[in-house]
């Protein structure tokens, strides 16, 4: 089978046959119909995760179906639909294992970060950390949900998100297209935060009530004479584009931050204390608010926007991203 590897940071991405993988006790083999290009394979390749294990087949949002059963697996059947997120497997004895804490464990690894992923026709997967995938759902418009829906799902709940509140987005990349579909779904007002006007409609098909456009004014005050945001989900890397946007949240409000920045981020702690306000960064989610991601995107019509592409493509899809032109969300697939 051909896989796509990154052997060493910023090297052309390589394309090796290796033979069909077996899976060991616990585990899985999935024939892999789609893999999402998330963001983070780029960092793997620009450097920035230096707990990649290097030479690694990348790729965390799998979605396919199940090949072949390892010895002791008894809860999966051969052909049913299956998914792998980023969380590969779990020390499982922890306090944040035992707390159903997936993302807190510090021995975790990571699917295709730290154990080769799906940038490949099969690969190996531990049974009890796969997800089944509703029949609804298209396997190329699943894959991104295991780590784009997850990260924006459960960066809401760490949040608190309930019904009524108002929930602002910044960015309508792959992340924020998907965080305006869930904070809809779960009963809130969403604002959408965009840099680029020529967004403002696909903001609204996917159900934001408003747009602010950023390069208009001041993205904060904006939101503050709309009432404020109880939330704002925030998914750009950009810390300067973040920091405005403190001035509209509402009394007791939370900037909740999924864009991995790496600069510093500017905070006035007296604003943060007047308005008894929370920041708080997110991961992705555990294996339960995995299931819950896709049951609601099967009972509230949540799909990602999408381009297929073949496996040959990634190394123009990484330029694509490194230059912030890849609006949709590349999937890579199989069939």
């Amino acid at each position: 089978m051909k896989v796509a590897v990154i052997t060493k940071t910023k090297a052309p991405v390589v394309f090796e046959e290796r033979p069909l993988p077996k899976p060991g006790p616990g585990e899985i083999r999935i024939k892999v119909a789609a893999c999402g290009v998330c963001h983070s394979d780029l960092h793997i390749w620009e450097g920035h995760f230096d707990f990649a294990k290097l030479p690694i087949v990348p790729g965390h949002e799998v979605a396919g179906v199940v090949d072949q059963l390892g010895p002791g697996v008894t809860e999966w059947k051969v052909g049913e639909r299956v998914g792998m997120p980023w969380i590969y497997s779990t020390c499982g004895h922890c306090d944040a294992c035992v707390a159903g804490d997936d993302p807190g464990c510090a021995r975790q690894e990571a699917t295709g970060v730290s154990k080769d992923g799906g940038y490949a026709p099969y690969m190996i997967a531990p049974a009890a950390f796969a997800t089944r995938i509703p029949e609804a759902l298209d396997l190329a418009e699943a894959a991104p949900l295991f780590c784009a829906g997850l990260t924006v799902y459960g960066a809401l709940r760490e949040a608190d998100i309930r019904g009524g509140m108002t929930v602002a987005v910044q960015g309508l990349g792959g992340l924020g297209q998907l965080g305006v579909q869930y904070a809809r779904a779960l009963g809130a007002r969403v604002l959408a935060v965009t840099r680029s006007a020529d967004k403002t409609d696909l903001a609204r098909r996917l159900g934001a009530a408003e747009v602010i456009v950023a390069r208009d004014g001041h993205p904060g005050e904006a939101l503050a004479r709309r009432g404020g945001a109880d939330i704002i989900l925030t998914t750009v890397h950009v810390t300067s584009a973040i920091t405005p946007l403190l001035a509209g949240l509402a009394p007791r409000g939370s900037l909740v931050m999924v864009g991995a920045a790496g600069e510093p981020l500017p905070v006035n702690p007296l604003q943060l204390m007047v308005g008894r306000a929370r920041v708080l960064g997110s991961v992705v989610g555990n294996r339960k608010q995995m299931r819950e991601v896709l049951d609601l995107a099967v009972r509230h019509d949540i799909r990602p926007v999408i381009e297929r592409h073949r496996l040959e493509d990634v190394s123009r899809i990484f330029e694509k991203l490194g230059r912030g032109e890849q609006p949709a969300r590349a999937v890579l697939t199989f069939e």
